[in-house]
């Protein structure tokens, strides 16, 4: 780490001198806006606008985080061998198609068809456009990596602390349809991006490891963890939503706390962008296991609207601190395999949400609304120790 940080000091530390981070940037800040508005309201689309059944609802959410899973593991190994454009822009164009038949297709089993194609490729575009800057701030080295890394996290949180507020502005004033032509007009731009820049991986075969069984098992609990936390995350997000509305406020509240929670989420990444080195703390990673099980705490032992409100600053800081770290743990756990490590960055959301559609339901139904949060707080609990004995066996295997 010394050896890299005299260069990286000799750049001004500034990702923004490093070749293609800046198109990078741009393109997650248009391709993540796009899903950021057409997210907030994919769900009903499917119910107030196509009259999907329940049953229908699920697979229309659920098939292409699924096919999204398979489609961004193979991604992934191939850019980790192959300096290639292609898939990305395979999966920013699909982005734009499906957001952009979202708009005019009204027939139920058409849209869960086109989407669980259409989706599932555009899944893989958060994962390739972060192991693309990985590979060139790689060259770079030192702080340049982690404050990068920091940045595109935060500017994708930033989407969604925007793109909701923009979709319900075009609902408004032109229709439902809008928010879709909208998310499918900022992919296109993406995508232009993207193909005007020539935006490739660098792969230096001499740095990239095999991918051996035991490579694998080091990286496993950090992807159990992560997979757990993001499926707390979703859980929780439905619960408060559901609870909010029907208990103890309005659904004017559930979209204030979620915008407070986003808004918030950005000032905790802030400061991983001022301090870099925070990134590699890998220590930290139960602290925001910790804070997020506080908010889960707080709305069962004091479960008002206040509770929640408050409860924003500890969720915030623990997706926040997660996030960040969490990549960076699962970067450098697989060195030199960046689209590998995104990849199950990536998947570990995809899982969460898959995961999360269903205990809904499933668990609600038996239990009722308040005890997912409960559920969440146990989730969080199982990630942090699966973390922690995780890094234990590490530690014995290096030491």
């Amino acid at each position: 780490m010394d050896q890299d940080a005299e260069p990286d000091e000799a750049s001004g530390t500034s990702p923004f001198r490093v070749p293609t981070f800046g198109p990078v940037f741009l393109a997650i800040l248009l391709a993540m806006l796009a899903e950021a508005m057409a997210g907030s309201y994919i769900a009903l689309l499917g119910v107030q606008q196509v009259g999907m059944s329940p049953l229908e609802l699920g697979a229309f959410l659920t098939i292409p985080a699924a096919t999204g899973i398979v489609i961004t593991s193979f991604f992934g190994h191939l850019l980790d061998r192959h300096p290639i454009t292609w898939p990305l822009l395979l999966s920013l164009l699909s982005k734009g198609v499906g957001f952009a038949l979202c708009a005019y297709l009204t027939e139920t089993w058409i849209l869960i068809m086109s989407a669980g194609i259409l989706f599932g490729f555009g899944a893989a575009s958060f994962s390739i456009l972060f192991a693309v800057a990985k590979h060139r701030l790689d060259e770079v080295g030192g702080s340049t990596v982690s404050r990068g890394m920091a940045i595109l996290r935060l500017v994708a949180s930033l989407n969604w602390t925007i793109g909701p507020a923009l979709g319900a502005i075009l609902v408004s004033r032109t229709g439902f349809p809008s928010v879709f032509v909208g998310a499918a007009s900022l992919a296109g731009l993406a995508l232009a991006i993207v193909s005007l820049t020539r935006m490739r991986s660098v792969v230096n075969a001499d740095e990239r490891p095999r991918l051996t069984f035991e490579v694998l098992r080091r990286a496993a609990p950090a992807a159990l963890a992560l997979s757990a936390f993001h499926t707390a995350m979703f859980l929780g997000s439905n619960a408060m939503s559901i609870v909010v509305a029907r208990d103890l406020g309005t659904e004017q509240d559930v979209g204030l706390l979620f915008s407070l929670c986003a808004g918030l989420e950005v000032v905790f990444m802030a400061v991983f962008v001022v301090w870099p080195k925070l990134s590699n703390r890998q220590g930290l990673l139960l602290v925001g296991f910790a804070l997020f099980a506080a908010y889960f705490a707080m709305a069962l032992a004091w479960p008002t609207l206040m509770s929640l409100y408050l409860g924003q600053v500890p969720r915030a800081a623990g997706i926040g601190i997660i996030s960040i770290v969490g990549m960076a743990f699962v970067q450098d756990l697989l060195p030199g395999r960046a689209g590998v490590a995104s990849a199950l960055f990536g998947n570990t959301i995809s899982v969460g949400f898959l995961l999360s559609g269903l205990a809904t339901g499933l668990w609600a139904n038996a239990f009722g609304y308040w005890s997912l949060f409960l559920l969440c707080a146990t989730l969080c609990g199982f990630g942090a120790l699966t973390l922690a004995l995780g890094r234990r066996t590490l530690i014995q295997q290096t030491g």
